[in-house]
């Protein structure tokens, strides 16, 4: 475990000082090793990250996951977290699409954690339009894609633990179901050096859907046939990440996180991120994405106000530049119960 940690660990050092610059003088090695693949998988929402704190960070969170949006990020994360607790959050997409989820955590003991999550992006309906009718036929559709998973982690060791979420997705397209499992599997470990973390994770791991019934279409001798969909992988996504507090004192907490993201259906893209927390009650972030089109940097703040009856009262927000796309607010509500 030692060595894989190490090697682990220099591999995220050599992207973190290597890979940025190669990619540069070689006009962008990540989109040479994996941009052709871009649109390839289904259930695209999944790669909406979940949690304001997170995006505020733009993503770089696998090293850092230690409440409720771990169990988006790495549900392993979620035996770092210090007890129960409840978090809401709210992204506006562009398009006016809204992505709303809901994550919970509880821990069993000292060291087993149950989770559970539910996720549901909606739009207005839309308007069907035809070759014929391209303004409108006055009849509408809806779309809508929905998550629900339940998540088990462990700590294995005072420095290692892991976890396992299993999901069912449900996509909504005009009366068009599209439905699969999937399983997310991640780990987390703490070096003994100061406070170096490091985490990898596999989301969104299943197999090939395609959605239910058949359709018909023409044939060469001028008739139709009944043909099924054709089937497409999940948006699976590889990452392996590693955070440090930089500084960590009574009243300032600093923490730098880098991330490695490996997706089956686009290019490898790196990720850095870093939080400021003042007194465990103001925090500020700011993310940055590289070999990204849209959405590379991401700004971020949180207030964190203790309650009667509950431990902590969180609120956070992110702001994502799209560039060419409206830019992409993100707000949570969390609760340590």
């Amino acid at each position: 475990m030692k060595r894989f940690v190490q090697l682990g660990i220099a591999v995220v050092m050599l992207v973190t000082f290597g890979l940025p610059e190669i990619g540069l003088a070689q006009n962008n090695l990540f989109q040479v090793l994996g941009g052709q693949r871009a649109g390839t998988s289904s259930f695209s929402f999944l790669k909406i990250g979940v949690g304001a704190r997170s995006a505020g960070m733009s993503g770089a969170f696998v090293g850092m996951a230690d409440d409720a949006s771990a169990l988006y990020w790495n549900p392993a994360g979620i035996a770092q977290s210090g007890g129960a607790e409840l978090l809401m959050t709210h992204t506006s997409w562009p398009a006016d699409i809204s992505y709303e989820y809901l994550g919970y955590i509880q821990p069993f003991g000292r060291n087993m954690f149950l989770g559970a999550s539910a996720g549901f992006l909606h739009m207005d309906p839309m308007e069907i339009r035809t070759e014929y009718k391209p303004h409108g036929t006055g009849e509408y559709f809806n779309y809508s894609d929905m998550v629900l998973g339940a998540t088990f982690a462990m700590r294995m060791t005072d420095r290692f633990s892991f976890g396992v979420t299993l999901k069912h997705v449900q996509e909504n397209l005009a009366g068009l179901i599209l439905a699969g499992q999937m399983l997310d599997l991640g780990t987390f470990y703490w070096t003994g050096f100061k406070s170096l973390r490091f985490s990898v994770a596999l989301t969104n791991f299943g197999p090939q859907v395609a959605p239910d019934g058949t359709f018909e279409k023409p044939v060469i001798d001028g008739g139709t046939a009944e043909f099924k969909y054709a089937e497409f992988s999940p948006p699976t996504v590889f990452r392996i990440g590693s955070a440090m507090n930089l500084i960590d004192s009574d009243y300032h907490t600093l923490t730098a996180s880098a991330q490695l993201n490996h997706p089956v259906d686009n290019a490898e893209n790196f990720v850095v991120g870093g939080e400021y927390l003042f007194l465990d009650y103001l925090a500020l972030r700011s993310g940055y994405k590289m070999n990204a089109d849209e959405g590379g940097l991401s700004f971020g703040a949180g207030l964190y106000i203790p309650m009667f009856g509950m431990e902590t009262l969180k609120f956070d927000y992110a702001y994502t530049d799209f560039g060419r796309l409206t830019a992409v607010h993100r707000f949570a509500i969390g609760f340590d119960l």
